[in-house]
């Protein structure tokens, strides 16, 4: 029994020699501190939908459905910048004609049909107590309307710039005053501004004759030129119901 375990274990020493032999015996080696292994960059991963866009920028996904916009984003400053540069163009390109201004009064057109004389007279064509619906009728609304305050007849005032004519409580025209060298008086040629050399000419020599007023009696009426006493002119015509 000894024997056989003597010639085992002389097997086993036999088998481990010659695995060193064949191995051979290499000095035990120290080993090397593992090296941090380096970290790759991380890898961004694009799909195929995505487009690299400035960041206030995003692309929409067709099937996710898009939130609504909350009021005052930069959506709206964008759409009402674009509208605003819509606006400016058309007034560049298309520009809308200004709104018609208002016409002036229309001055009203005299025709002198009466001139006067002693015997009718008028004055811008217009015999003494015409009705005011007649003046209107011929010379449309006045400019302005007012009343002359009188004790026994106040006087209504109906001012066409050119000229006033007063109409007393019955509306019957009470006096024409001419104010406008433009307008003519229907005095034979006479006309506000003229030398008073030309009064005499055109009307005969006058009932009344100051430095400062001319007057010509007539039927039912009086009319009256007055005269600028420096420059010699006429400078105010009226004709007065007597």
């Amino acid at each position: 029994m000894m024997n056989r375990k003597k010639a085992f274990i002389g097997i086993l020493s036999v088998i481990m020699i010659m695995m060193m032999v064949t191995t051979g015996c290499k000095p035990k080696q120290t080993a090397a501190p593992a090296q941090p292994k380096e970290t790759a960059p991380p890898t961004t991963t694009v799909t195929p939908t995505e487009t690299s866009l400035p960041q206030n920028e995003s692309i929409t996904n067709p099937s996710v459905p898009t939130p609504a916009t909350p009021a005052g984003n930069q959506t709206d400053k964008v759409s009402l910048a674009s509208a605003d540069k819509g606006d400016k163009d058309k007034a560049e390109g298309e520009q809308t004609p200004p709104a018609a201004k208002p016409n002036a009064q229309t001055k009203p057109k005299i025709e002198i049909k009466s001139p006067y004389t002693q015997a009718k007279p008028t004055l811008l064509g217009l015999t003494l107590k015409t009705s005011a619906a007649e003046i209107t009728e011929k010379f449309g609304k006045p400019k302005e309307q007012f009343v002359m305050e009188d004790d026994t007849d106040p006087i209504t005032v109906y001012d066409y710039t050119d000229f006033l004519v007063g109409f007393d409580k019955q509306n019957q025209l009470h006096f024409v005053d001419v104010r406008s060298a433009d307008v003519n008086p229907g005095l034979n040629g006479l006309k506000l501004g003229d030398p008073v050399d030309e009064v005499t000419k055109a009307l005969g020599k006058p009932d009344s004759n100051t430095s400062f007023v001319l007057t010509y009696k007539a039927t039912g009426a009086v009319l009256k030129l007055d005269i600028d006493p420096k420059s010699q002119k006429v400078n105010s015509i009226k004709l007065f119901a007597e």
